[in-house]
């Protein structure tokens, strides 16, 4: 049975942020699991074809019938809109599932696709020109297409946002919670950590934050709560800032807490579970999420979790977290230095952290992937 998995949103190899590291953890899973039931084709961007043949060439399955293609151009709606009906075509496959919403116009064949939030519709102010001009309405040709068998979406806040927003019946989405992947759950031993600090200029005694530099981020937020910290608390450390620059790049930094304030860019994934497990807490006080992977990535390390009260992160961190109103400076400031100046409380919150993560695994995820896949050929008869 052919099926065709489209791997196009994984572009810059060297910078794989959330969204594309969904993607890679649940082409693993399916190849680990599903090749049994599947001739399996998968397809790739212009620039990360090699990079995904080495993905599959390091994992232990038979690889006889898989397939890799890869885009012959950058452009991204070239690629979504000419060349994967083309190639998928030629492929004639029994279904096809979508790890990313550049999904083509033209559908002869059932598929499937990863929808993780609606912050298109719920916080149009937030979103960037391609997802408000070509994604947004591609979504919602999308969805109305008879080819679509089934949506997978991240949590149950998602599949209730997906049905109201997007007017899309219950029965046809599947909630499928995210994993943790190796890098966090196998840390190396033989790590020099203090190398790894110092390589991105950080100094011990930390408070972290992880995500694009987007405005639903609430980066901004942070920044004025840790400003709080240190005028109203006296809190002694710094705050770490993980991640690439999405499209806000202004940020509102007071002189007096400026040389306190790290911003890593970008962190390579080898490095990132020593970061946060060095830190004192990750702070993650997103307005918007439909998942929210980096929580369950620290919480799988035993750092204490503060974040914000919003449903879907409540959903996911359960009693392990602790939380705070993400659009009160003053709630996130105190929460924090309440939290982190309680040492049985931060013990506490980590094993609670540590325990509640292990529900999580890719391995579920792809499972749950592969089964939707083979109901959807099913009902596609």
């Amino acid at each position: 049975m052919k099926l065709v998995i489209d791997l196009t949103i994984v572009t810059k190899i060297d910078k794989i942020t959330g969204i594309e590291r969904v993607a890679i953890e649940t082409l693993k899973s399916v190849l680990k699991d599903g090749s049994e039931f599947f001739e399996i084709y998968i397809l790739c961007s212009k620039t990360a074809s090699e990079y995904i043949k080495g993905i599959v060439n390091s994992l232990d399955f038979d690889k006889k019938e898989i397939y890799i293609y890869n885009s012959p151009v950058k452009n991204r709606i070239f690629t979504d809109q000419i060349w994967l009906p083309y190639i998928i075509k030629k492929i004639a496959p029994k279904y096809v599932y979508y790890t990313t919403l550049g999904i083509p116009l033209i559908q002869m064949f059932p598929f499937s696709v990863i929808i993780h939030d609606v912050v298109a519709w719920v916080m149009p102010e937030t979103i960037s020109k391609g997802m408000k001009y070509y994604y947004k309405p591609l979504i919602k040709f999308s969805i109305k297409n008879k080819k679509l068998k089934n949506i997978i979406t991240v949590s149950e806040f998602s599949r209730k946002s997906v049905m109201k927003e997007l007017k899309v019946k219950e029965e046809k989405i599947t909630v499928n919670y995210l994993g943790i992947a190796d890098n966090f759950i196998k840390t190396k031993k033989d790590i020099n950590k203090k190398e790894i600090l110092k390589k991105y200029n950080i100094k011990s005694k930390y408070l972290i934050l992880l995500g694009t530099l987007e405005p639903r981020k609430n980066i901004q937020g942070a920044i004025e709560a840790f400003s709080l910290l240190k005028e109203k608390y006296n809190y002694e450390g710094n705050l770490v800032v993980v991640g690439r620059v999405g499209w806000m790049k202004n940020l509102n930094i007071k002189p007096t807490i400026s040389s306190s304030i790290i911003f890593t860019g970008f962190v390579d994934d080898e490095d990132l579970p020593i970061i946060l497990s060095e830190s004192t807490a990750f702070i993650f006080p997103s307005f918007y999420e439909g998942f929210g992977l980096p929580l369950i990535e620290a919480m799988s390390l035993g750092i204490p979790v503060i974040c914000s009260n919003i449903d879907s992160l409540t959903e996911v961190g359960g009693n392990a977290c602790v939380y705070f109103d993400p659009y009160s400076i003053e709630d996130m400031a105190e929460t924090i230095y309440s939290t982190v100046n309680n040492h049985k409380k931060m013990e506490e919150i980590s094993l609670l952290c540590k325990s509640r993560a292990k529900i999580f695994s890719w391995e579920k995820h792809g499972r749950i992937v592969i089964d939707n896949i083979l109901k959807g050929v099913e009902n596609g008869k």
